[in-house]
Order: structure tokens, then sequence, then C-alpha cells
């Protein structure tokens, strides 16, 4: 097995390894083993379904997402509230979901929108207050 080490990445590609790191509380070489395990997977066949409420290739979010609708925002859409509270951009969020800066927005909005919020400082303290099991 080859040893996996970031020393060589480049400073913006560590740095976002090291926020995915953290939002999934692993260390940079997990994150590093992570991120390789689910790009290398494959499917048992191409018409095996893929996990519910998840994005293949992201990570599942921190907290649960009840199954039978009563939450209003989406997986993807959690996935972007957790990082907005964590003080990123569009720009960077975008780049570390391998998103669209415009499709960020989007997001952004939707979000602000079903939880009746009026602005990204709104939904970070939102965030930072939900209980510890979401």
């Amino acid at each position: 097995m080859a040893t996996v080490t970031v020393r060589n990445l480049d400073d913006e590609v560590r740095r976002l390894l090291r926020i995915r790191a953290a939002t999934n509380n692993r260390s940079m070489e997990a994150e590093i083993r992570h991120i390789l395990t689910l790009t290398v997977s494959v499917p048992d066949s191409p018409t095996d379904p893929v996990p519910t409420g998840r994005t293949p290739g992201l990570p599942a979010p921190r907290h649960t997402v009840p199954e039978h609708g009563t939450d209003p925002l989406t997986a993807r859409e959690h996935t972007v509230a957790s990082l907005v509270s964590q003080g990123m951009s569009n720009r960077q969020i975008a780049a570390f979901l391998f998103l669209s800066e415009r499709t960020v927005e989007t997001h952004v909005g939707a979000i602000l929108r079903k939880l009746d919020l009026r602005s990204r400082t709104a939904l970070a303290v939102r965030y930072a207050l939900r209980p510890a099991d979401h």
C-alpha cells in the first residue's frame, strides 16, 4: 500500500483539505485516505442505488437528517449551510464541493428562504445553536 503524505500539496489544496478533515473530525491523512477510497470504490453494478440523502464522493453531514421529509433542507443544503456556518465564502464552498459559485449562491438563497433567515450570519448562529444530535 502506498504511503499518503501531504508535504507536497499546494497551499490552497492543503487549506481546503484541512477544512474538510476538520469538518469530518479526521486527520488530514485519514481524510485523504477516505477521499481516495471513495474515488476508487466501484459499485457492484451501474444500477446500484446511491445511498439516500448523499451525493457520491461526499462525506455524510456531521448531523442526522430525518428521512421522512420533516427537515426542510436537502442533504446538500445541510452541507452548504455547515460550510457557511464555518465562515467559508461562496467561492471557497464552490471549490471545496466542486460546484460553481452560482450553484452555491442558489443553495445559500434556498437555505435562507427555507429557514426564514435574512443573512449568512443568522445561518451561522442557527447552526452553532443546533442540538448536538444534529
